[in-house]
């Protein structure tokens, strides 16, 4: 794991369109991201916006797993943990390992139509091929992935994890006597090293036909870079299908001019909302992406702990930020997102390390899982053939309470079935903690009062909601004037909209 990575109130209507149509920003240091924007009031206009796939979106949420904890419910409950994976939705899952039992795990979820995520570890037993060093049983990806697993049960591997903090585990070629180094001069310069390691892997998943479609994951980073320290890492565009990074939002966001909001005194730096490092001020993006040049990015690690401690936020939350997470991310063209972590390891509540579970460590769910899975049985599609997302014609106009003026963190995501129906995924991107304080200050904001327009046909709509346990309710929507009235709060909220034939 895991490194946590570091106005004028308007007494009136603004309206928020899904084509961009906000303030524009004012930078108070040049080499910092702008956050202070310019009072304007953007004009009504039409928006026509394309759906994304909501199976595509169900596809992208990944949960991190770790089955060769034998001292954690993973190892000494997998069978309850299996069936409680298989009631989330999830279609996939991130870990590593080479032992029997890992191998026989990862068939079984293949078949139940969870994929793993696979950790390619030297020091867990495999590497790219037989001129590396590697733990044994020392197995060749290729062979690994081919022969002793499948790809019904893995579609991905990941070059190492963190590879920055965990180096000085590694050597590099077999017979060598010294482990990688933190020396840009020396010959075992880790940067070096993983420069080759995705190299060597990627050829040899992409030269064998019946395994080309595995996606080659670029390697992650765990230390905190930044604008003037970017990622170490060099040019891997042509050797990775998918960049990587893990975006922890839990510590807030420095790397921006600082301004008070939502009673937060520096609200980029104190907020810990899931968006917070990867939206308007894209630290993450900037700082770690540019090694995969255009390549999509996806987390392979991301998440918060449920502590009273340091950074930690409650289960309410929690409840409110998973479901956040995932629909950001994706709405940022994040492919895959694996949630840190499924469980929470031990029973030791003061362990930030043991708390980051969407379930107890006693399987019973958090507010995060029920929410998440209600959210997944929503939006989840029959298997089927690809489809291709049409347009909806709409736009958001939003009533500012005071103290709210910023209109534009209410985000929006569209998707659509095969079935045609359209999914309007509404929620208040807002900082629901204040981590400046110890314990985190818990912020309750007032929902916004928001009205859907639509200039598309649509016969009838259904609102989908979220309480702070997670549980899920409904109702039909009353169009009036082709506009649908709603608060949207700071949990996901849902319409469905069936378009008239």
């Amino acid at each position: 794991m895991r490194s946590p990575q570091l106005k004028l109130l308007l007494p009136l209507t603004l309206l928020v369109t899904t084509v961009g149509c906000f303030a524009q920003e004012v930078t108070t240091n040049p080499n910092l991201p702008s956050t202070t924007p310019q009072i304007a009031i953007a004009a009504p206009v039409k928006a026509v916006k394309s759906a994304k796939s909501a199976s595509a979106f169900v596809d992208s949420i990944c949960v991190n797993t770790h089955w060769s904890y034998d001292d954690t419910p993973y190892g000494q409950k997998y069978n309850a943990v299996k069936q409680k994976l298989i009631a989330l939705g999830v279609r996939h899952v991130r870990d590593g390992g080479t032992s029997k039992d890992v191998i026989a795990k990862m068939k079984e979820l293949g078949r139940l139509g969870i994929k793993t995520t696979y950790i390619m570890n030297p020091d867990s037993g495999i590497t790219a091929n037989s001129s590396y060093w590697a733990k044994a049983p020392a197995y060749n990806i290729a062979d690994f992935v081919k022969n002793k697993v499948g790809t019904n049960a893995i579609d991905a591997v990941e070059i190492t994890n963190e590879i920055d903090l965990n180096y000085q585990k590694l050597s590099w070629r077999k017979g060598d006597t010294e482990k990688l180094s933190d020396d840009s001069k020396s010959p075992l310069y880790w940067v070096s090293y993983i420069q080759s390691l995705t190299t060597d892997t990627y050829k040899a998943l992409k030269s064998d036909r019946s395994i080309a479609q595995v996606k080659v994951i670029g390697p992650s980073l765990g230390r905190t870079y930044d604008y003037g320290n970017k990622s170490p890492l060099k040019d891997l565009s042509a050797v990775v299908d998918w960049g990587n990074f893990h975006p922890y939002s839990s510590g807030g966001n420095p790397f921006n001019n600082p301004f008070k909001y939502n009673t937060i005194e520096k609200y980029y730096w104190q907020g810990n909302f899931p968006s917070v490092n990867i939206n308007k001020n894209p630290y993450a993006f900037d700082v770690y992406a540019p090694p995969f040049k255009g390549r999509p990015m996806v987390a392979t690690e991301t998440g918060y702990f449920t502590t009273k401690g340091k950074r930690g936020i409650s289960e309410k939350v929690h409840g409110k930020y998973m479901p956040r997470l995932f629909l950001e991310y994706f709405r940022q063209g994040i492919p895959r997102t694996c949630s840190y972590e499924f469980l929470d390891e031990w029973n030791q509540p003061k362990n930030s390390e043991a708390n980051y579970g969407l379930l107890r460590n006693n399987l019973s769910p958090k507010p995060a899982y029920t929410a998440l899975k209600n959210l997944i049985s929503v939006l989840k599609d029959p298997a089927g053939g690809k489809i291709i997302p049409k347009v909806l014609n709409y736009n958001l106009s939003i009533k500012a309470p005071p103290g709210y003026d910023r209109t534009e963190y209410v985000h929006d995501l569209l998707l659509q079935k095969r079935d045609g129906n359209f999914y309007l995924v509404l929620w208040h991107e807002i900082s629901n903690g204040d981590v400046s304080t110890t314990p985190v200050r818990e912020i309750n904001p007032p929902p916004m009062p928001t009205k859907v327009n639509l200039s598309s046909p649509i016969r009838s709509a259904t609102i989908y909601t979220l309480d702070n346990a997670g549980n899920l309710s409904n109702k039909a929507a009353s169009i009036k004037n082709n506009k649908i009235s709603l608060n949207v709060t700071d949990k996901a909220t849902i319409i469905k909209l069936v378009p008239r034939k």
